[in-house]
């Protein structure tokens, strides 16, 4: 994929967001860097102070938004900002920034430009960002069955809907589909509904492979199954991709804790070149075709479709190619996503 940089002449861009190895957040951050390299590009790294507390303050801070991370991490992000106004400024999952500091960041810049990809009001619900919603030039989010709540919030020419995206040079195709490992890979947390599917694939006779935080239990159970595999508690960046690549088929389970309609798993695993299982609502369905992606409507209909796939190698072969080329042809990884979205946001101001 040719990596074009955006053409509007930017002099400034501040990106503030988590910046650690193998985050979206920083895979956002080098896109945006990218894209606009002709500018000056600053970094403020907000797991810097995150990483520094002790895991009791962190666990306060995260969990109810308050407390001595609070305070430290604003504090960081007052402490880094650059002496000269920012024409762009990009906050990124802005849920522990307080609204004196939002305000203090709105008065340095032309642009002041939030992005999430996580649920705002469903689940990482934070009074600070509810507060601070006012002082944005732009609301980006990838939820929309969140839209109505953003709309109780803003202007509605200040929310733009996206999707979720993958990153072109960490998620390709590494491994050769002949090579691939026959069975099904998931990485993610455990739920009490993924728990019974994957449980169902086992009984099936179908190799399955996990990896994720919560899987403990599910794992002890099935410690003599010679169809399973535990790959630990993580598996991150350049790991990650390869693992989804080393198998026929993956699961791009969507969560019940939050009314989920696609996640990055969604692009990441045709990305790598493997067989996406997706349940069927309106946003998947949009996105791939029954020739790109596999969809199943209950666990019945996708061991029986993995098994179909399994007996015709070819026809998944194809499948597995059509899907990956689907992901690239719509632009759905990060270097199109953030291209497009900077030029929706001129477009409505102006250069």
């Amino acid at each position: 994929m040719k990596f074009e940089k955006y053409q509007i002449r930017v002099s400034s861009v501040l990106y503030i967001g988590q910046y650690s190895e193998g985050t979206t957040s920083r895979m956002r951050a080098d896109v945006l860097g990218k894209l606009l390299s002709n500018s000056n590009f600053h970094i403020i790294d907000t797991n810097q102070p995150f990483n520094s507390t002790s895991r009791l303050i962190r666990s306060i801070g995260f969990r109810y938004k308050l407390g001595p991370l609070i305070r430290r991490l604003n504090k960081y992000i007052v402490d880094s900002l650059p002496e000269e106004n920012q024409e762009i400024i990009w906050v990124d999952k802005a849920v522990f920034i307080t609204e004196k500091t939002t305000q203090l960041l709105r008065s340095k810049t032309k642009k002041l430009i939030h992005f999430t990809p996580d649920p705002a009001f469903a689940f990482h619900r934070s009074m600070h960002f509810f507060h601070s919603v006012k002082y944005y030039d732009f609301l980006v989010t990838t939820k929309s069955y969140e839209l109505l709540e953003y709309l109780n919030h803003s202007a509605a020419d200040k929310i733009i809907l996206t999707t979720q995206g993958f990153n072109h040079e960490l998620h390709t195709s590494s491994i050769d589909f002949s090579d691939k490992k026959p069975g099904v890979i998931f990485i993610g947390h455990f739920e009490r509904e993924r728990g019974e599917i994957c449980q169902s694939i086992l009984e099936a006779g179908i190799n399955l492979t996990i990896a994720g935080r919560g899987w403990s239990k599910f794992s002890k159970k099935n410690a003599d199954n010679s169809w399973y595999e535990y790959l630990g508690k993580g598996v991150y960046s350049d790991k990650y991709a390869y693992a989804l690549s080393s198998y026929q088929f993956s699961l791009g389970f969507l969560s019940k804790w939050i009314p989920e309609k696609h996640t990055t798993r969604t692009f990441e695993i045709p990305a790598c070149g493997t067989a996406l299982l997706t349940e069927r609502n309106e946003e998947t369905s949009s996105f791939f075709t029954e020739e790109e992606a596999i969809f199943y409507d209950s666990t019945t209909d996708l061991i029986q479709k993995i098994k179909y796939h399994q007996d015709n190698i070819d026809k998944l072969r194809v499948l597995t190619e059509k899907g990956r080329a689907k992901v690239i042809e719509r632009g759905f990884d990060y270097h199109s996503i953030i291209k497009g979205l900077l030029k929706q946001i001129y477009a409505n101001t102006g250069k």
